[in-house]
Formats: structure tokens, sequence, C-alpha cells
């Protein structure tokens, strides 16, 4: 791939500003399509049976009062036609009724960051199991492994303990490998957290679990260590992949915040960008790529140097609710298009990424949105966010019509 340094880069967002075409997403039609049209596999090689969730999209609803508050999840041609917003419904709330939900508009995992429902009252382990059974959902894994916590030993059996009771195999965090935002940038850390997760990751596979990481945009940053100058253009997350053992230490990336990353960390010798296909190629030769967060985003024309350049929310022409403003759906930005629709020729796009980057065991697509839940005014927008999103993913249509776009978006 065309490696794009800062300077070409923000030329090319400034070209781009306001002219980014975002319609060829058809999820309506596509969703309306018949199972046996596509088989066992839905968007481009996604296995059904792997499409999942992160709870983090839905908390809103998971911890609302059940059929406490009513909302829109959008009609037959929503987002098409984004005024169809379907009937007014009252919405589930508490892990039974969304796991309920989120099976019936086909998603088939779950993973969890939290085991606790909010207003819907204290819930034990066993009964969010039976919940899930009962809607016909699997737990797909776990946020609750911050590596600071799973080093105590007591703290990483509770864990193994619960992954045992649900039946995943994957438990990991989102999180910072040590204390900070960002953490330290000095060698001797990384070092210390890289054995540390090499000895949680030991511990977990003797149990059959794999112990994962989800880099968010920290990760991406330089060395800023003194005693090691010959680091200052050394990605942290480089190093941590390469300095981990690949039999012990896993990957959840996160196709929003590892762009993020690249574009919020330019090289500060040449000014180009985190080889973020050759990180993802690494993953997935080592057989340590083993889910996606597959988070769609718009970018934002000319952000301010070293901000997070995308954008989760976008403005939808007729959208009646909330000012015009809704969440990006999975399938429907720049990132899940791909380039040309994003500036940089690096954003492959989801077809791509997914054909050309294999998953190793458990192998889930996680749909995850930060934007999901939506204000007082659109207390629907996580759940139907999520039964757009899961049509795209179990669909092999929208990715292919990549050029008959009919909507524009504006941010």
């Amino acid at each position: 791939m065309r490696r794009i340094d800062r300077r070409g880069f923000i030329g090319a967002a400034a070209g781009a500003a306001g002219a980014a075409s975002l319609g060829p997403f058809g999820p309506a039609a596509a969703a309306a399509r018949p199972d046996h049209h596509h088989g066992r596999h839905g968007h481009d090689g996604v296995p059904r049976k792997r499409v999942g969730l992160q709870q983090w999209s839905v908390r809103d609803a998971i911890t609302r009062r059940d059929k406490s508050a009513q909302g829109y999840l959008g009609g037959p041609s929503f987002p098409d036609d984004p005024t169809d917003l379907g009937p007014l419904t009252t919405l589930p709330g508490g892990f039974a009724s969304v796991f309920q939900y989120l099976a019936s508009v086909g998603f088939r995992g779950f993973e969890f960051f939290s085991f606790s429902q909010g207003a819907n009252g204290p819930i034990t382990d066993q009964q969010i199991k039976a919940a899930l059974d009962s809607a016909g959902l699997v737990a797909a894994g776990s946020h609750t492994g911050g590596l600071q916590q799973m080093v105590d030993p007591a703290y990483r059996q509770d864990q193994i303990n619960r992954a045992h009771l649900y039946g995943y195999r994957m438990i990991g965090t989102a999180g910072n490998p040590g204390p900070g935002s960002p953490p330290s940038g000095l060698l001797a850390d990384w070092q210390r957290w890289a054995d540390q997760a090499n000895t949680v990751g030991a511990a977990l596979r003797a149990e059959g679990i794999k112990y994962f990481f989800h880099p968010e945009q920290d990760w991406f940053r330089f060395f800023a260590d003194p005693a090691h100058p010959e680091l200052s253009r050394v990605h942290r997350i480089d190093w941590f992949t390469d300095n981990t053992d690949r039999r012990l230490v896993s990957f959840e990336p996160d196709t929003m915040h590892t762009l993020a990353g690249r574009a919020r960390f330019p090289d500060p010798v040449d000014g180009s960008l985190f080889d973020v296909n050759g990180w993802y190629g690494r993953l997935a030769a080592q057989r340590r790529l083993i889910a996606w967060h597959i988070k769609d985003a718009d970018r934002i024309p000319l952000p301010a140097p070293g901000t997070n350049p995308f954008s989760q929310e976008h403005v939808r022409p007729t959208f009646p609710l909330n000012g015009g403003v809704d969440v990006v759906y999975v399938g429907e930005g720049q990132i899940g298009q791909g380039h040309p629709a994003d500036i940089d020729p690096a954003v492959l796009g989801f077809h791509e990424w997914f054909r050309r980057y294999r998953l190793s065991d458990p192998g889930w697509f996680h749909a995850e949105s930060d934007s999901g839940p939506g204000p007082a005014s659109d207390p629907g927008r996580s759940l139907r966010w999520a039964k757009v999103s899961a049509a795209y993913l179990r669909s092999g249509h929208a990715q292919r019509h990549r050029a008959k776009g009919k909507h524009r978006h504006a941010h």
C-alpha cells in the first residue's frame, strides 16, 4: 500500500471537505432478501454465527428500565428513506429484553464490558446466562481483563470462572496497559507491561481462553524515553506487538480508533503515518487477529492537529429527530466504504479488510458505536443502530454497489 505523509494527508482532506458520498448502503433492501440467498455467510464472508455486538453500543438500553420509554426503531425503508422511522415503539431495557431484541434483528453474539443492568435491578451471572440462552445468543467475550487487574491472581481467577460459566473464550481490555492517559512512554514501563501480558496470557491459555488487547488511540503514540532516543520513531503498538508472545497475546482491532491513531501521530521526522494494513497483516499471519470491533465513522474535514479526525454522527438530510443528526450505521460511513469515499488510500473498507485479513478462533465480528445511545429526544437510537448494522453485516449486498450512492451527508 502506498504510504501517505501528513502534508499530503491534510491537503487531501481539504480537497475532500464536504464532498463525501455516503449513500452505497441499502441495508433495508439487503435485509429483505431471503436468508438462503447468502447461505451461512453474510457480508462478504462474515459468518452469520459470528455476528456480534459490543455492549457499549447499547449501554443506555441495558441500564434503562424495561418498557419505560418509547422510541423509533426504523421502518422497512430506513435509512435509505430517513423519514421512515417506523411506529413509536415501547423499548426494551435490561439484559433479558435487550437480548431478545438483538437476537430478533440478527445478532448471535454479545460481548460484555459490564454485568450490571442499572434501573432493572441486581442480576446474577447465572441469570444473565439464562437470559442469553433463552434469546438464542451466546456470550462472545468480555472487556473485563484490564492488565493491571489481571495480574492479581484472585481477580484473574474470578474472570476465568466467569468465562467458564458463560462459555466465552476471550477476555481482554480496551484500556491502556498501564495507568495514565496517556500512559508512560518509557521503555522500562512497556517492557514490564509486555512481560505482564505474557504472564496473564499464559494463565488464560492454560484454561482454554485467549487474552487480547483492543488498542485505542494512545497505543499509537511514539515512545518518549530520553534514555532510548532510538525509539522516538517507534509506535508503541508496533513494539508491543513484536515484544509479546504471539501464542499468548492476541488483538481485537477497532477499525475507527486504529485509523484515528494513524492520523493523530505522524512520524516526527518524515510525517509518514502508522502502517495500519501492515499491522493487520502481521496479526493475521501470526494468528493473533481473533476479532474485529467494526466501528464506522465519517472523517471530519481539517480537524485540529492531534485530535480524533472521525465522527460517529452525521447530519442525515430529512431525518426528523435531533435536528437531523443521527448515528453512523455500520457500513454507510467513509471508514466502512473505504477509499476513495475516505481520503486515505490505506482505508480499504470493511469488504476488503475482512477479505484480506482473516480472523483466527474464535473469530467474532463485533459491531460497535461509541455514539450509539442518542439524546433524550431519540431514545431508540442505539437499538435502531443495532438493527440496521446487523442487516448490513448479515448481507453480502452493500459494499458491492459502492458507486450507486444516493445520499450525501454533512457533518
